[in-house]
């Protein structure tokens, strides 16, 4: 059986070294310390989301993800 493929596997929670701009919504900032969402979206180039817009990307990322089982029927 072919092994299963983990296609979220470039989104990480990482806590912020220094203070960081949201990609979500750049008048978010991110401090030093706090908890965030990482998306790598080249090798050594990370998308940084503040928890404030995790919420919104995670139920949006649902939505797409549903719509795309319908369509597949799975």
């Amino acid at each position: 059986m072919a092994k299963t493929r983990n296609i979220l596997k470039n989104l990480t929670i990482e806590q912020a070294k220094g203070k960081r701009t949201c990609h979500t919504n750049s008048k978010h900032t991110i401090e030093a310390g706090e908890y965030h969402l990482a998306q790598e979206v080249a090798p050594m180039k990370r998308e940084n989301i503040c928890v404030e817009c995790a919420g919104k990307v995670f139920d949006l990322a649902e939505q797409y993800l549903a719509e795309l089982r319908k369509q597949l029927g799975v």
